[in-house]
């Protein structure tokens, strides 16, 4: 069984692979899931099998639902999931050159990432993927979950638009999975 990486009266911290962590975790566990899994293609962290660098969104998609039937399976009756799950733009511009290397965010290495791989046959450059969409929609179609309330993030700090060609956006969102929810979990208690 994984060790929890941090624990205490009122929660416990869990870091690892998250299916291998997920399925060393009994059934009915965890009152609650925070989760932030990498983007689909916009990091390379250098670390074999990592998440987000599938050759594709289906390949990403069925990967998010194989980590999230785990947790279905190891959140309480009435557990609830946190998922923050952000977009990514196909750019399709291939390997620039040698000295293209992204100076301000080295993880960002175009011949390395799916998004900026020439020919791809899922999308055409500057396609928004509908990632978060995808993986809500793949949820959905297990009958035991429903997407409850997705929520508008807005950072302190937004993003910068950087792009001319299509609109930015100064908010995220994070999407309050109430999986498995009871009406207890939901409803405010009374004295």
């Amino acid at each position: 069984m994984t060790e929890p990486y941090y624990s205490d009266n009122h929660v416990t911290l869990w870091h690892g692979d998250a299916l291998d962590v997920l399925r060393d975790m009994p059934d009915g566990s965890v009152d609650i899931c925070v989760t932030s899994p990498p983007y689909f293609g916009l990091r390379d962290y250098e670390q074999a099998g990592q998440y987000g660098l599938e050759s594709s969104p289906a390949e990403y998609v069925e990967r998010m639902r194989q980590v999230f039937a785990e947790v279905r399976r190891v959140l309480a009756d009435d557990g609830t999931l946190w998922l923050n799950l952000g977009d990514s733009y196909y750019s399709g511009r291939g390997n620039p050159g040698p000295n293209a290397d992204d100076r301000k965010q080295v993880a960002r290495r175009g011949w390395v990432r799916p998004v900026d791989r020439p020919g791809q046959e899922w999308a055409k450059p500057k396609d928004l993927l509908g990632i978060p969409w995808r993986v809500a929609f793949a949820e959905l179609q297990d009958k035991e979950r429903a997407s409850r309330t997705p929520s508008p993030n807005s950072p302190a700090t937004p993003p910068n638009a950087s792009s001319t060609s299509f609109p930015s956006t100064r908010h995220g969102s994070c999407s309050n999975g109430g999986w498995r929810c009871s009406a207890r979990s939901t409803r405010r208690k009374t004295r």
